[in-house]
């Protein structure tokens, strides 16, 4: 969805109110549309329909599924009846008298306050309440907030814009000490942690050494990754010599450069993103690679990156045979932001010459902490949920629903709405 569609005027229909009054939620229409379409159809699409009378092309019928979640829902059905309306009659503009309204889950939420509402039962942790695309702040919101751009889209330009926590920092040291020491590192994180952030900071790090090679395979799908595909990579990437054709005379090739690149001063380093999606004898051919040396000296460092299941590849109780890999790879896992949430929006929003102060209560920084986090299914644990990406949408969404409500800061009680 582009952004220009969020610059069209804001002009709530009769179905804003409709939606307001009979308590059911954007996501809640949105599901149900995408029930009736048999596609899905996003929060933010409900939204804009509601709020500024879109009609997505990319979405054939979107209106005629609206009004038949409509037809099937008798509280709607009561309230049109009552107002002697039709069902045609929900995109009529409603003027601006709505403005403020909220669905009736959310108003109630936001008048109890927050201790009340987390004492209520949920289900679901908060990666599943806000879908992992960009959400995007409407142009209103930017004026509301004195802001020019986005502050959470294309926000690494340079390495100071990249976050750091102490743990960041150890895992950065983690990966540089690898890729110079020819190390086995596996670098571990939820969709949106930062991973891929981390590896360019890191990468270019490395370049400006000059002293280490990095290897990179360009292959996207990363479960046709073999022996010999990585041998080609290591060969393209270290040399220009044409990569051999029998696995046996690669193996002997890309030995022979190693060796012959580490005499000269330089080390290799192999970089696997997506590293999950490897199968279980591409990672046992990894630890030959790893095995390849020097004297005493290892001339390939291996830096694996990939999602959680990845943690689970290198759990001896479960994966057995991946005992000679799982006995060397060094594991690092990349946590959450949770007390780390104020320096991080911090630092988002001193790029754009604005204090976090002017656009968070200090409150409303702490009800995020506490939306960023759930518990283990035997409730011993806190689990926190405090990834960048998620973490900028929400915040993204707080924004805009506190333009929205007229508030000049995002409070407490708007995270709470969100």
């Amino acid at each position: 969805m582009s952004a220009a569609v969020y610059a069209q005027a804001f002009e709530p229909r009769v179905l804003k109110q409709l939606m307001a009054d009979c308590s059911l939620s954007q996501t809640d229409l949105a599901q149900a549309v995408g029930e009736v379409l048999g596609r899905a159809v996003s929060r933010p699409t409900i939204n804009l329909v509601a709020n500024r009378d879109y009609d997505p092309p990319s979405i054939a019928g979107l209106r005629a599924a609206v009004e038949q979640t409509i037809r099937d829902t008798p509280a709607a059905l009561a309230w049109l009846a009552k107002r002697q309306l039709t069902v045609a009659d929900l995109w009529q503009p409603l003027g601006y008298a709505a403005r403020n309204q909220l669905p009736g889950d959310q108003r109630a939420r936001v008048s109890r306050g927050l201790r009340s509402w987390l004492d209520a039962p949920k289900t679901g942790d908060p990666s599943t309440l806000i879908p992992h695309e960009v959400e995007m702040l409407t142009q209103e919101t930017l004026k509301h907030f004195k802001l020019f751009r986005h502050p959470f889209i294309d926000d690494v330009q340079k390495d100071t814009d990249v976050y750091l926590s102490d743990e960041h920092r150890y895992i950065e040291a983690a990966m540089l000490d690898a890729a110079r020491h020819g190390g086995f590192l596996a670098v571990i994180g939820e969709v949106g942690s930062g991973k891929s952030v981390m590896r360019r900071k890191v990468v270019e790090q490395l370049r400006r050494d000059g002293d280490t090679l990095v290897i990179y395979p360009q292959m996207i799908d990363k479960t046709r990754l073999t022996a010999s595909s990585i041998c080609d990579a290591i060969v393209l990437d270290v040399s220009s010599e044409k990569c051999k054709s029998k696995l046996e005379d690669k193996t002997r090739q890309v030995q022979r450069l190693l060796l012959d690149r580490a005499k000269s001063g330089y080390r290799a380093c192999l970089i696997i993103e997506e590293a999950h999606d490897l199968h279980n004898h591409t990672l046992k051919y990894l630890k030959r690679f790893y095995e390849l040396e020097d004297g005493y000296r290892k001339l390939l460092g291996i830096i694996l990156i990939g999602q959680t299941e990845l943690k689970h590849r290198f759990d001896e109780g479960q994966n057995v045979d991946m005992r000679e890999v799982i006995r060397r790879v060094q594991v690092a896992e990349i946590a959450g932001l949770n007390g780390h949430l104020a320096d991080y929006l911090a630092l988002k929003f001193r790029r754009q010459g604005r204090d976090v102060a002017d656009v968070f209560t200090p409150a409303a920084l702490d009800a995020l902490g506490v939306r960023m986090t759930s518990k283990s299914r035997d409730g011993r644990h806190t689990i926190s949920h405090a990834y960048p990406l998620l973490v900028n949408n929400y915040a993204a969404r707080a924004m805009n629903l506190a333009r929205e409500l007229g508030e000049a800061r995002v409070t407490e009680e708007v995270v709470e709405a969100v």
